[in-house]
Parts: C-alpha cells; structure tokens; sequence
C-alpha cells in the first residue's frame, strides 16, 4: 500500500483545503469572505504532529499541482455545499468553489499515487464528512453514488465492521466510542457495489440513520493512502460548545478523544512517508496557517465551532 516507507524526521506539513462560507459566519461577519476553516481541523493535525497550509478554493490546476509538490498531504473537511443542478436549484444561497477543487486535488494526488514505482509517487488523503463523499464522488465519477439520508446532529458509536483489522492503517481502535454526526447525506455499501467501489475501498465502520439507513462511518482505499470518515473526529476535542446545545457531547469522551487522536495520528504517520520539501523554511513560512489570526465565534449562540479561519476571495500567502 505504500511505496516509500522510510519515514523522514522533518515534521510533516499538511494542507486543509478551505470551504465555501457559511451563511451564519457572513451573517455575522460581513460579507466579503470567500472560504473558511474551522480551527478545529488545524488544532487536530497540529495536536498528532503536523504542520498546517490552508488551500485555497477556486484557483486553476497549477496551484494545487504546485502547491501539493511542497505539501505531504491534504485534508478535505465538511461543510455546506452543492454538490449538483438538483441541490443548486433547492438550496440557491449556496456556493461550491471547494467541489471543483476536490475534484482537482483526487485527480492530482491518483496521478501521484499511480505512479508509486516513483520516489514522489505517493500522496495521501483524507476526507472528512463532505470530504469523504467528495472522494467517493471522485472515484465514482458520479455525484450520485451518495444517497440522501435523515439529517443528523448528534453523536453515535462508532461499529468496526467484523474486517476492519484487515486494514493498513487502523487495525487497532478504541471501541465502544462515540463519534460526531453532522450531515444529511451518506454513503451506503450498497452504492460501493453499485458503481464498482468494492475492489479498491475497504469500509471500516457503519452507521445508521434514525431511519434505519445504514452508510459507511470509516473508509480506506485499499492500495492507496486515501482515508475517509463520516462523522467528524476533529470535534472530539476542540469543539465542546457552550453557548448553544452540544448535540456532541457524547463524543467528547476519553474514549472518544482518544478515537480522534489515532485517526489523525495515522494520517499523519502516512503523510509523513511523503517525501515534499518547500524550498526553504522562508518559503514554507509564508504558507503556514499561523500567518492568520482565528476568529472566536463560539461565543455567538448560533456557531457550530469555537473558532474560525474566515478568508477573502483574493487572498494570498504573504510575500
């Protein structure tokens, strides 16, 4: 599954790609922002060792291919977004830069990773939530391998299926866990098999709806690094709300911690097998996340994070 497994010293630095803006943050915010990050996702890759870039949406081939020949690896995170015609026309107040740039991030990395006879031949992914699905969507080709399910905000156990020791990456996870759910589509095993899934993705955990609809919750590409969850791990510990109802709580956990932290831990392991310099510590200073300053929406009754990277539509990494 891996073709470079000399793991260098260096500190990985991981990319995030950025999401649309959410209509509560311009509400409150103003509207000159383009994209943003929950800060969540940085503290969980920062927390297993890793360094942060955000990518941008938006922008032409080049960049992602340029910027993925310094980075070790990305994540794509969830959010709010159309996908396709069907979800523009019911939700119109809604914008999707972030699919078009997942879809070029998957066609980059496969291309790397087909190659993995190459040294640079090798680059990992992870998708959370509509990041999964924009993998899966990827792989498919179709925007209708994901089915429509029971919206959902709350946290469930997480159920290994009775193979998941088999896999690369996770064989040993805490069980008995609870997990963050916040999303009203899914993936179903039966839409793996249906458009040809099964022989290169491994399911690893599954998860009903309150309707009885049964979706993949954990999912690996079996040759490649490329990995993939549902639910939302990065919340486990840096999104305990309190100034609105925590529909998470449960997950909040040590055994749900602990979840989180050895998912991240091995994409950050993987990612570490990448072998992507920047040019020098100046040039990977200019992309690092630290270069902006988190907003603190958790004070705000109506957020779903604690904290928030907003950008504009023509931002840069400084000079």
């Amino acid at each position: 599954m891996f073709a470079n497994s000399e793991s260098p010293k260096a500190t990985p630095c991981i990319g995030i790609m950025c999401i649309d803006v959410a209509q509560w943050l311009e509400a409150e915010y103003g509207k000159k922002w383009h994209s943003y990050l929950a800060a969540s996702y940085v503290k969980q890759l920062e927390a297993a060792g890793a360094h942060v870039v955000p990518v941008w949406i938006g922008h032409n081939r080049s960049y992602y291919d340029s910027l993925m020949n310094q980075l070790n690896g990305i994540l794509l995170p969830g959010g709010a977004v159309f996908i396709d015609e069907a979800d523009r026309q019911s939700r119109p107040d809604l914008t999707n830069d972030c699919v078009r740039t997942a879809d070029l991030i998957y066609q980059l990395a496969m291309e790397r990773n087909n190659g993995a006879g190459d040294p640079e031949g090798y680059f990992p992914l992870w998708g959370t939530c509509l990041g999964m699905q924009l993998l899966l969507i990827n792989a498919a080709q179709s925007t209708k391998v994901r089915t429509k399910c029971q919206s959902m905000r709350q946290a469930l156990p997480v159920c290994l299926t009775e193979d998941y020791r088999q896999s690369k990456l996770f064989m040993e996870l805490p069980e008995e866990c609870f997990a963050s759910h916040q999303h009203g589509y899914c993936i179903t095993r039966e839409s793996l098999q249906e458009y040809g899934l099964t022989a290169e993705w491994q399911p690893l955990a599954l998860q009903k709806d309150p309707a009885g609809c049964e979706f993949v919750s954990l999912i690996e590409h079996r040759r490649f690094p490329i990995f993939g969850c549902q639910f939302h791990p990065e919340r486990a510990a840096f999104e305990q709300l309190y100034a609105c109802e925590d529909t998470s709580s449960q997950a909040h956990s040590r055994e749900g911690i602990e979840l989180s932290e050895r998912l991240a831990g091995r994409f950050v392991d993987a990612c570490r097998r990448n072998r992507n310099r920047f040019a020098s510590a100046e040039a990977k200073s200019r992309h690092l996340i630290w270069n902006w300053q988190p907003e603190f929406c958790g004070k705000h009754k109506g957020s779903n994070w604690l904290q928030c990277y907003l950008f504009e539509k023509d931002v840069a990494y400084p000079k």
